[in-house]
C-alpha cells in the first residue's frame, strides 16, 4: 500500500499553511487557510463557488459585458453576478488613463436586483470614445444623488465636451444644461 501526499495551498492567498476543517454536507472536503482563516474546498460543485471564476464575472462586468453574456460564458447564474456587481460596486475605481478628454459621453442602464420592479438599480456612465475606456461610473437608485457620485468623479479631468442623453448638468457647471441627445454636445 502506498500513501498519496496532496499539497493543498489557498486559492485566495497562495498561503501554504492550510488545515482540515470538516466535510461539507455534500460530502466534500473543507479547508481553511490559517494565514487568513478563509474557508475553501479543493473543488466546487457550482462555478459561482470558484474564486477564479468569480476574478473572471468582475473582470467581464468591468470590460462591459452584459449579465446574461457573463452567465453563458462562465455558467454562473446571472443573479448571482448582480448579486456580487452589488456587492462589488462601492469598491471597485476605475482609474482613468489620461488627464484630458475631447469629448465624454455619459449614459445609463438598468437592471432589477432581487425582487423583480421593486428594486431597479441604474449603472450611470461616462465613456471616452478616443481611448475606449469607461472613465467613472456611478450604481444605485435613479437620483440626483447616484449622477452627482458619477459628476464628482469627472471633476479632476479636463473635458473638452460632455454629451448626455438629456441629463441635466450640476450646479456651478458654466454653461448650464446639455441640450438633448448624444448627437448634440456641450462644452464644459
Amino acid at each position: 500500500m502506498c500513501e498519496i501526499t496532496i499539497r493543498v495551498n489557498c486559492p485566495y492567498w497562495h498561503g501554504v499553511k492550510v488545515v482540515k476543517n470538516g466535510m461539507k454536507r455534500t460530502g466534500r472536503q473543507n479547508f481553511m487557510c490559517r494565514l487568513r482563516r478563509k474557508q475553501f474546498q479543493l473543488e466546487y460543485a457550482k462555478a459561482g463557488c470558484r474564486p477564479a471564476v468569480r476574478q473572471l464575472v468582475l473582470g467581464m462586468l468591468v470590460r462591459n459585458s452584459g449579465g446574461r453574456d457573463v452567465e453563458e460564458v462562465t455558467g454562473v447564474h446571472r443573479q448571482t453576478v448582480l448579486r456580487w456587481l452589488n456587492q462589488k460596486a462601492e469598491s471597485l475605481q476605475v482609474k482613468p488613463r489620461l488627464e484630458a478628454y475631447k469629448s465624454v459621453q455619459m449614459d445609463e442602464v438598468w437592471t432589477f436586483v432581487g425582487q423583480r420592479k421593486k428594486r431597479k438599480r441604474w449603472l450611470f456612465y461616462a465613456y471616452a470614445p478616443e481611448t475606449d475606456e469607461v472613465l467613472a461610473w456611478s450604481w444605485g437608485n435613479r437620483s440626483q444623488n447616484t449622477v452627482r457620485k458619477l459628476y464628482r468623479q469627472l471633476q479632476p479631468l479636463n473635458i473638452g465636451w460632455l454629451c448626455s442623453d438629456d441629463w441635466p448638468f450640476p450646479p456651478g457647471t458654466p454653461t448650464g444644461k446639455a441640450p438633448g441627445g448624444k448627437g448634440l454636445h456641450q462644452e464644459h
